[in-house]
Order: C-alpha cells, then structure tokens, then sequence
C-alpha cells in the first residue's frame, strides 16, 4: 500500500501536476488521519470494554460479599436478641424471688454472650487497590463507600467499644465472684441465694441489656443498608 501511494506521489510530480498532487497530498492526510482516529476509537473501545468486565467481576464478588455480611448480620442479631429475652429472664426471676433450677444455667451464660460481628470486606479492599472511578454509577459509588468506610466502620468500632468498656470492668467481676463454669457455656451459680441478693448483679445486666440493644439497633441499620446496596449492585449488573 506504501509503494503504492509513493508511485501515485512519483507520477504526479513527474508530470508537473502540482496542484493535483497538493489534492492528493490532502487526501492521504486525511485518511492517515482517519486511520490514526480509528485506530484510537478502537483502542479506547478496548480499553472500556476491559474496564468494563473488570467492574462486572468486581460487583459480583462484592455482591458475594455482601450476601456473606447479610447471613452474619442476621445470625448476630438473633444472638443479641437472644441475649437481651435471657438477660431480662434472670432479672425477673430474680426479683420475683425464684428457686435455682440447673436450667438456669445455661441462661446465666446466654445473658452474658456478646455476639461478635466479621464483615467480609476482601472485594471491597479490591475496588479501594484499584481506585474507586472503576465504578461508573456514581451513586453506587458512593453507596458502596459508605457502607464499608462509616457504616461497617461504625459498628464494629462501637461494639468493640462497648465490650472493652464494660466486660473486663462490669461483667467479669461478677461472673468470677458468682459463677463456676462446669460445662461449656454454662454457669452454675456458687451461691444462689447470695446471687439473688446482690443488688449490682442486677445492675450489671440491666446496663447489660442496654448495650445489647445499642449494639442490636447498630446490626439492624448496617442490615438495612447491607440489604439496600445489593439491590442496586443487582441492577448496575443488569446493565453492564
């Protein structure tokens, strides 16, 4: 094709065709030009539909993700509800002035349980190593950064918070004064009667009751929005 147009060029010089050779001149221009045009409109065309699958993959593995942190959001809430019915259980039973039943004991340890959360977060670590531009739905964006940067980050700051607050200074004090632990998760009372006496037992799962319910209203928001974000990255895939 080179030796081609150089002929072309060869010819009309030979002949003195100036000005047909300054047309010609112009055209070859303009389709080197078109060609360079094309060139780029193909390459950026590539690059986008490589940007594209790669968003794709990652949207599916942080929807994985998400379904994760949605079954364990979901279990731990059950547990923290769990913890709250038993906790109120041993209050009552304890001030109505109940006999010991050794199927107390196990309510004795679920009263105390604090329900740890995991957010599985390796998808997003991905999109944050990438850059976040690689999601184009601005909305979605920043949806995803909320949840993971403040959401999630709230929760398991202020459960943590909670816990290293309160157990080691409240809870424990009064689980080595008052219980032995005979089975796993199980707590036999040493004392029955001195237990349904103390008056700062009862406190201490009173306050225990109240963190329990913070923590479960922080899990049922981060749910909420869990739940919302796989919405939309279900319908950003349907139209990547």
């Amino acid at each position: 094709m080179i030796k081609f147009f150089r002929r072309i060029r060869q010819r009309l010089l030979s002949e003195n065709k100036f000005s047909k050779y300054l047309l010609y001149a112009v055209g070859e221009i303009t389709l080197v030009m078109i060609g360079i045009l094309l060139a780029l409109q193909v390459n950026n065309w590539n690059e986008e539909r490589k940007e594209n699958i790669t968003e794709q993959n990652l949207l599916h593995a942080l929807h994985e993700d998400l379904l994760i942190n949605i079954d364990r959001l979901n279990a731990s809430i059950s547990l923290e509800q769990r913890s709250i019915k038993q906790a109120n259980y041993i209050v009552k039973h304890l001030d109505e002035r109940k006999p010991y039943s050794p199927s107390l004991d196990i309510v004795f340890a679920q009263a105390l349980y604090s329900p740890d959360i995991i957010i599985s977060k390796s998808s997003y670590e991905s999109i944050r190593s990438i850059g976040f531009d690689i999601i184009h739905t601005d909305a979605l964006q920043r949806g995803i950064i909320n949840l993971f940067d403040m959401e999630y980050a709230q929760l398991i700051a202020e459960t943590v918070r909670l816990e290293n607050q309160f157990w080691p200074s409240s809870v424990l004090p009064m689980v080595h004064k008052h219980f032995r632990e005979t089975e796993y998760r199980k707590h036999t009372p040493i004392n029955y009667e001195d237990l349904m006496e103390d008056t700062t037992y009862k406190n201490m799962l009173m306050h225990r009751i109240h963190f329990r319910r913070l923590a479960l209203e922080l899990k049922t928001k981060a749910l909420y929005h869990t739940e919302e974000l796989v919405e939309m990255i279900e319908k950003s895939l349907e139209t990547i």
